[in-house]
């Protein structure tokens, strides 16, 4: 007879698997901008009903961040630690976890200067993300249809 795991070993299994989906979600950056990023910009179609971010959800996007601040420091490098870049990442790891995040993307209107022209961020309902608008005043821009 198998005996259930410990919650302690359990634990330990959901941190180690956010690791990997942080880890991956970082590596994954440059390509996904490259090839892929119009997906990212609507909600995905088969979006589960899961509305809230676990711990394990949110340890992954906190170490997708951190590993593409490493990543970012390499030369020559393939990742930037702009807000392009970490919103793809926190993006890509939410969608692990089956939450409806999508990358935003706003350029400022020209009613005040701003230092901010173009802006990066994350949008999921429920979850409290890393990756936020801010408060500069900007026009979000809508994925082109093909």
């Amino acid at each position: 007879m198998i005996e259930p795991l410990p919650d302690s070993a359990k634990t330990s299994d959901s941190a180690a698997r956010a690791v990997l989906v942080g880890l991956r979600a970082a590596w994954r950056v440059p390509s996904i901008i490259a090839h892929d990023f119009a997906v990212l910009l609507v909600l995905p179609a088969a979006a589960s009903e899961r509305t809230r971010a676990s711990e394990s959800a949110q340890l992954a996007v906190l170490v997708a961040h951190r590993v593409l601040a490493l990543l970012a420091r390499v030369r020559p490098a393939r990742w930037r630690g702009t807000c392009l870049h970490r919103s793809v990442a926190e993006c890509v790891a939410l969608r692990a976890y089956g939450l409806p995040a999508r990358v935003m993307i706003g350029v400022g209107n020209g009613a005040a200067p701003a230092t901010t022209i173009a802006h990066a961020w994350v949008e999921c309902e429920g979850v409290h993300c890393r990756s936020t608008r801010g408060a500069a005043e900007l026009e979000m821009l809508a994925p082109a249809r093909a």
